[in-house]
């Protein structure tokens, strides 16, 4: 995990009897540690996002958003998704277009991490700059993972991207109205949202809200603003 995660999924993993080893996420390349620990170890690599299998898994939430509004007897319109590297949007996209083919599934990023949404638009992978910053640091993928672009330019409109300032206003707005602890990287589709990155009047949106993992002193300062 990078040096700066946040203390709370640090010590969640290690409570769960996990090893954690630490890295800088600007100078140093997480998969290349991975893959000499698992040869050290003779372990196996799971990737977080670019593995078909992770890509399903992480598709049964765009299954359930599906059968709940089967069940509700609604047609979405559009689905928004944050998205770091991209498993958990082209997952949910398979499984929402099965069902409804005229949905359009959005990726959303933090504005400075906007990889997929610039992808989409060039038709090639793209990276994002060495000196980009965001508080969403589950979702601060350098550049789309290699299944998830060909599955994501296939099925994705185009992706939207949000500001850290609007990122913790959502995070105000999921704990005062909807009574939810998000982290800033599961902010982002519900930051997109308020944000009026989509047109909503008359149509039906689903917001994803993944992640409650963040710091308690930065959560308080987020909830502190604008509270005067």
């Amino acid at each position: 995990m990078p040096e700066d995660a946040p203390r709370a999924k640090l010590d969640n993993t290690k409570r769960l009897g996990g090893e954690v080893v630490t890295y800088d996420r600007y100078t140093g390349d997480r998969e290349a540690i991975a893959r000499d620990i698992a040869a050290r170890r003779g372990a196996v690599v799971v990737p977080s996002y670019d593995h078909d299998d992770i890509i399903a898994g992480q598709g049964t939430v765009g299954l359930e958003i599906a059968r709940e509004l089967q069940a509700l007897e609604l047609t979405p319109d559009r689905v928004l998704v944050c998205c770091g590297g991209g498993g958990l949007v082209a997952g949910s996209a398979i499984a929402l277009s099965a069902s409804f083919p005229d949905v359009h599934v959005h990726a959303v990023e933090p504005e400075q991490f906007d990889d997929t949404a610039r992808s989409l638009q060039s038709g090639r992978r793209e990276t994002v700059a060495d000196d980009a910053r965001s508080i969403c640091d589950a979702l601060q993928a350098h550049t789309p993972g290699k299944l998830t672009f060909d599955i994501n330019r296939r099925l994705l409109a185009r992706g939207l991207a949000v500001s850290d300032i609007e990122v913790r206003a959502a995070m105000r707005f999921a704990f005062r109205h909807l009574k939810l602890v998000v982290e800033p990287g599961g902010a982002v589709a519900l930051a997109a949202l308020l944000a009026g990155k989509v047109e909503t009047n008359g149509r039906t949106t689903v917001v994803v809200i993944s992640g409650g993992n963040v710091d308690l002193d930065l959560y308080a300062e987020i909830q502190r603003e604008g509270s005067g």
